[in-house]
């Protein structure tokens, strides 16, 4: 309770805070239509997803943008100044419409929308903490006139159960060209289920410099993650059915969740990464001109709306992972048999593990990429109603795993810490076409070609707008074709237990087409209408036994999502609903309905603070959900048991106050109703009833 108190003193502090800053600083006016709020003065920006590198616009005080990771082209988007929703931006779950997750802020996290899913990366052990570390192209640039910091912080629960994240920014001009900036985002959540809990530290430095014409963005990041697995609990009756004979009989269980047991403790993964990122541009042709001042003496001046003819482009991309996987549980062998795959042989159970110490597993990723790219750009003469770019990339990879040693019997051997390296390359030629000039018609086309491997990709996008009865509707359709090839540890894995060299995984293919419409903003409502389909041949999934597998056959997935929002005056009702279709519910399993529905009032007090008062629910069909194996770091398609249509229901309140953004919410307070199959993955439940709380608070002088 003293948590609670002194929160609400912090709010009440910043607030005041908040009132008193200087006048002078950003006061743009609040868009409460919808959670983004902006600026009034970036409309004056390109819209959101332009990329823009060489045309002038009048800017406001502040701006942000993310870039394209291999040009480097800046793609502007709303500064992050949420009035309504913010504790949906703070929550797991509001990452998506349905996502699933170990049930701590920071755990391992998969989308349960296909579509929503990354691809595998060649580091495939970060990607179920993806959400929880950046690449270049989620890094958000500054450029403001005025120094801007902010820090959040989040808490939920208490004691032994208690989760906290704090992130911190400051970001600063030095001139109107150079941007220097700072982040830290830390995450400490101790669990509601035992021998479940997780740390993450990572921050990141940056910096842009936007000169006439030269242009560099620059990155530097680095990441920390512990991971305490208890790989889900050991029977899913203590949480679908309480009273059930096997959880009444267990005499240690006395209804807290901590009294869950576990299948295994004392068992943890860490990882470690950093990314170095610099990319720079420079505008070939002369942007000045003469001009006569007077009869006898000639002046010099920047060319009104100048676009230059070329730009040359450069950019390298540094990154290493490293996980390292470990356990000193004394029954780690009851949960784990050895398994060896031995080529023509196929699986082998074997009668002892790779050693005898306890698991000491390492891996690593090192890459390094270069991309040299010669940019023509849309608009250097009347008649240029496109720009063209061709570029070539080159990517140093190496690889480091556990050894693995096969004796002619079939047994394997190795030591703990012991590892074994790979290296390859892969060289990349390409090219984009684009049009991003236009309030009717945009599109960008990319094609590549890897020279030493069989991958190649091609996709576009075109954006258009309709007027029907005097109303725009936004229209854009998106496509692709890629062949990608399996990654280093997709075909290799080297663990105490758990062995495959060399599987000879072939080829994915993936093909999908989709679109999306935005329909005209009526006085009570929005709607968007978006959806695609895809065909994939070769999909590389792990199965019910947790060992990677492929498809024989091709798979079509179809998704279809609505959003529609309502409002009557204070009342706001705002929906998301997907739909989808998998071919295989073996290879690729999918909840056929997912929803996600927010019923809240909002208004002000005092005519400058805004308040939020609602609740919302998550809920999707049954199926046979996903689980987490700790020892590959990597979901798996289980057979046992469908679980889903359980509600996720949480009431809040959000408070928004000039600079300062405050939530206070109940989470899950349908705990023990409905079917009982309150599960996130298969055999991870979703965390008790908990209160939360969360502030947001700026600087901007």
């Amino acid at each position: 309770m003293k948590k609670y108190t002194v929160f609400l003193f912090l709010f009440l502090f910043a607030s005041l805070v908040a009132e008193a800053q200087n006048k002078k600083a950003l006061q743009s006016p609040v868009i409460v239509e919808k959670a983004d709020s902006i600026s009034a003065s970036l409309g004056k920006l390109p819209p959101s997803g332009r990329k823009i590198d060489t045309v002038k616009v009048e800017v406001p005080n502040i701006y942000v943008w993310k870039i394209t990771p291999r040009l480097g082209e800046r793609i502007f988007i709303p500064r992050d100044s949420a009035v309504i929703d913010f504790h949906k931006s703070m929550l797991v779950d509001g990452k998506g419409v349905a996502i699933g997750y170990l049930g701590n802020v920071g755990s391992p996290l998969q989308s349960k929308i296909f579509f929503e899913r990354p691809e595998p990366s060649r580091f495939i052990f970060q990607d179920p903490v993806r959400a929880w570390r950046k690449g270049p192209e989620d890094q958000i640039f500054y450029n403001t006139k005025v120094p801007y910091s902010e820090i959040k912080y989040q808490s939920g629960g208490g004691g032994e159960s208690a989760e906290n994240r704090f992130q911190g920014e400051i970001s600063m001009n030095m001139g109107k060209k150079l941007n220097v900036g700072f982040d830290f985002d830390y995450i400490y959540s101790r669990g509601f289920y035992n021998s479940l809990s997780n740390k993450g530290v990572s921050y990141d430095l940056y910096a842009s410099y936007i000169g006439d014409k030269y242009k560099m963005h620059a990155y530097f990041q680095n990441n920390n993650f512990t991971i305490i697995e208890n790989g889900g609990i050991s029977d899913t009756l203590y949480i679908s059915n309480p009273d059930h004979p096997n959880v009444v009989n267990n005499g240690n269980f006395k209804g807290s969740s901590l009294d869950i047991p576990t299948r295994m403790q004392d068992t943890w993964n860490r990882l470690r990464g950093r990314n170095l990122y610099v990319t720079n541009r420079y505008d070939l042709g002369d942007d000045t001109e003469t001009y006569p001042v007077n009869d006898s003496v000639m002046g010099t001046r920047k060319k009104k709306d100048y676009v230059s003819l070329a730009s040359v482009i450069f950019t390298t991309h540094y990154t290493d992972q490293r996980r390292r996987f470990n356990s000193n549980y004394s029954n780690i062998a009851n949960v784990y048999t050895p398994q060896l795959w031995n080529g023509e042989k196929g699986w082998t159970t074997l009668s002892d593990p790779k050693y005898e110490a306890n698991i000491d597993d390492y891996m690593s990723y090192y890459s390094f990429k270069n991309t040299l790219a010669l940019a023509m750009n849309e608009g250097f003469r009347k008649w240029t109603k496109f720009g063209l770019t061709a570029f070539i990339e080159h990517d140093l990879r190496k690889y480091s795993m556990p050894f693995l040693g096969i004796e002619e019997s079939g047994t394997m051997y190795g030591l703990p810490g012991a590892s074994m390296k790979e290296s390859e390359y892969s060289l990349l030629v390409g090219g984009v076409l684009t049009k991003e000039k236009g309030k009717f018609l945009r599109y960008r086309a990319t094609a590549e070609k890897d020279l030493h491997n069989s991958d190649y990709r091609l996709e576009g996008e075109i954006t258009t707008r309709l007027n029907f009865r005097n109303k725009d509707f936004s229209v854009k359709a998106n496509a692709y074709i890629k062949n990608i090839s399996p990654s280093f540890f997709q075909n290799n894995f080297s663990s105490k237990y758990w062995n495959w060299k060399d599987m000879g995984l072939k080829d994915t293919r993936r093909v999908y087409i989709g679109g999306e419409i935005i329909f005209p903003e009526l006085s009570f409502s929005q709607t968007r209408i978006s959806g695609g389909v895809e065909n994939i041949t070769g999909l590389i999934y792990y199965n019910q036994e947790k060992r990677i597998a492929q498809s024989n056959e091709e798979i079509q997935v179809i998704a279809l999502r609505l959003d529609q929002n309502f409002r009557s005056g204070i009342f706001h009702w705002d929906n998301q609903a997907v739909y989808q279709y998998t071919k295989s519910e073996e290879a690729l399993p999918l909840p056929q309905w997912s929803l996600y529905s927010n019923i809240y009032l909002t208004t002000k007090l005092a005519k400058v603070l805004t308040l939020q008062l609602g609740a919302d629910a998550y809920i999707h069909a049954k199926y046979h959900m996903p689980g987490y194996e700790p020892l590959t770091m990597q979901f798996y398609n289980q057979q046992d048991m469908k679980l889903g249509e359980f509600p996720v229901v949480s009431a809040y309140l959000n408070l928004h106050l000039k600079y300062t953004r405050f939530f206070v919410m109940m989470y899950n307070i349908a705990e023990g109703m409905g079917n009982g199959q309150s599960f996130s993955l298969y055999r991870y439940p979703v965390n008790p009833r908990v209160l939360k709380l969360g502030i947001s608070w700026q600087f901007n002088n």
